[in-house]
């Protein structure tokens, strides 16, 4: 099964990592709006279980994505993902609720796409703020055949963070939708896991 070998990380010149960026590959800006759901008693989550539905928008283009991930398989925070192109999300979303699972939250993420190859591999960096949440992040990721390949990904991942002047101390485990919800109860969100 396929895995998102993927880093994510804190930005602190976000103009500065644009730019080498846009050196290496077009910039595609989309908003994703993200709505996640979980079984009312939060086990799918509390297992590293997601299932999303996105709105992938461009100034001309919107696409409907359904994703299912599966629990770390690397403490990167590396999961085993399923997705596809759906015509609509609502069909889905009720699908979903029918099964019995709840819309726990969504928001939205405004990004800044890169597509280009590093070390031979298709590698996608995203550049992402979410207006509820300070700052900009960076994710970096290539898809990687299964568990086995994970390490040699994240080689490629690291060698992409590394050009961009991204330390290991900038990178992150926490999850967006964690970080949104404290926000959303009011607390002060400051705990960024290192891998």
């Amino acid at each position: 099964m396929a895995v998102e070998a993927e880093l994510k990380a804190r930005v602190s010149d976000p103009e500065t990592v644009r730019e080498r960026l846009r050196q290496r590959a077009e910039e595609q800006v989309q908003t994703y709006r993200d709505r996640y759901f979980d079984w009312p008693s939060g086990s799918l989550d509390g297992q590293g279980y997601e299932v999303r539905l996105r709105v992938a928008e461009t100034a001309t283009t919107s696409t409907t994505l359904l994703t299912f991930k599966e629990p770390p398989v690397h403490y990167s925070g590396s999961k085993p993902e399923n997705e596809t192109t759906l015509a609509d999300a609502e069909p889905v979303a009720a699908l979903l609720a029918t099964l019995g699972l709840v819309e726990y939250i969504a928001f939205e993420k405004h990004c800044r796409n890169f597509r280009f190859t590093e070390r031979g591999r298709d590698v996608l960096a995203t550049l992402v703020h979410v207006p509820e949440l300070d700052g900009t992040f960076i994710e970096v990721e290539t898809i990687v055949p299964d568990e086995t390949d994970i390490t040699a990904g994240l080689d490629a991942v690291r060698a992409v963070l590394d050009s961009l002047g991204i330390t290991n101390d900038d990178v992150t485990t926490e999850k967006y939708t964690d970080a949104v919800a404290a926000r959303r109860r009011g607390a002060t969100f400051r705990s960024w896991g290192k891998p």
